[in-house]
């Protein structure tokens, strides 16, 4: 994990020497919206993943997200009878971030959502249980979307 971190900083650096240069490239993870972005609800609750997203299987089954297709555990329902499975629903509904012990006192709770559903109940075996790894990952992919735009602000600033 160190080693991806540092690897993290080195492309954001790579990122920013091509942005200067003009000849600059688009990676997902250092897009951060800062001023306007989602909503306090979606910041806490994330993609929706079990209620406000679904998953339909080509049998018609009903599933939280695409990552849980085939699995039984995880069927809703069906595109004829709805969401039959509340409790399920619900469960994901309630895996907000306030509703995560590690992610209450987190400084980037609001940005991360509490993190993927499907790779914290994998790794974690539940949805309160963040998967370690990428919660790493993700903090040091927001240090380094901060950073450049606190650089694209400060070369904005200069030049007015």
């Amino acid at each position: 994990l160190p080693r991806i971190l540092e690897e993290y900083d080195r492309l954001a650096e790579l990122y920013l020497d091509r942005q200067r240069s003009g000849d600059g490239f688009n990676f997902f993870h250092f897009n951060v919206e800062l001023k306007k972005g989602p909503c306090l609800y979606k910041r806490l609750s994330g993609c929706g993943a079990g209620y406000e997203y679904l998953a339909v299987a080509p049998s018609g089954e009903l599933f939280p997200c695409h990552q849980f297709v085939g699995e039984s555990d995880y069927v809703l329902g069906t595109v004829w009878g709805g969401i039959e499975n509340q409790e399920l629903s619900t469960s994901f509904k309630d895996s907000h971030v306030l509703n995560k012990p590690v992610c209450r006192s987190c400084w980037a709770k609001y940005y991360c959502s509490g993190g993927c559903e499907k790779n914290n109940l994998q790794k974690a075996g539940t949805g309160k249980v963040l998967d370690e790894m990428a919660c790493n990952m993700e903090k040091k992919r927001l240090e380094c979307s901060f950073y450049l735009q606190a650089v694209r602000t400060e070369s904005e600033t200069e030049s007015v």
